[in-house]
């Protein structure tokens, strides 16, 4: 049965995951920008028609968006299409230097990854996210610009894989080692900044937490 209440909100919630401005989600769909609005305000009911393109468009699961009830995208349109939608974090940069305070962490577009590659690199899809590298620590394997697929979901350390740490505040694209019982070893591919150790067993004066493991990074020509 359709909830009128959840309808709004759950249109809410599919537009700012796949990236829009309410403008242009209403671009997107080809109806005004006034219209548009109104859905989601719950002072109009989209007609049908709307609901069936969202379904066909962009794969959502007709059952979530009227009663909130399973998964946001339906999985044969997902086991169908050629692609994953990754969204994009365009405001949040992890440094390879000094570190950049992240302020903003809305979605400001998708990104299409095919199947094969998610395949590839054992992607957990829904916690994925892309996100750019700033600074030179990493260099030459990752440079400043480059976009970083960070899986959320893969926090576990294996030694010299890349991962995204936050530490004090900050993000940072970072190399990891664990040596027994509790030291986590932080390390930088250009050797002109140092190593550093965290022992997870003592309190420290900061805050550490692993974000998620790079499994792909990628970079314009320039």
């Amino acid at each position: 049965m359709c909830n009128m209440l959840q309808l709004p909100q759950n249109l809410i919630i599919l537009r700012k995951y796949l990236g829009f401005k309410v403008s242009d989600f209403a671009e997107k769909l080809g109806i005004q920008y006034r219209t548009y609005q109104s859905y989601e305000r719950g002072e109009r009911k989209p007609p049908l028609e709307l609901l069936e393109q969202l379904v066909y468009k962009y794969g959502v699961n007709m059952n979530w968006l009227l009663t909130d009830e399973g998964e946001m995208f339906s999985s044969s349109a997902q086991s169908n299409s050629d692609c994953y939608e990754i969204p994009v974090l365009g405001d949040v940069k992890a440094s390879m230097g000094y570190g950049v305070t992240v302020f903003e962490q809305n979605r400001t577009g998708i990104y299409p990854v095919s199947r094969q590659l998610v395949e590839d690199l054992n992607l957990n899809v829904k916690k994925t996210e892309m996100i750019f590298a700033s600074g030179d620590s990493m260099a030459p394997t990752i440079e400043g610009g480059d976009s970083l697929l960070i899986d959320r979901s893969k926090t576990e350390i294996h030694d010299g894989k890349i991962y995204c740490v936050r530490i004090n505040g900050e993000l940072y694209a970072k190399r990891l080692q664990f040596v027994p019982p509790s030291t986590v070893v932080v390390i930088s591919d250009n050797r002109k900044y140092k190593s550093f150790d965290v022992d997870l067993s003592k309190e420290i004066n900061y805050d550490f937490e692993i974000i998620g493991e790079v499994r792909w990074w990628g970079r314009v020509s320039r």
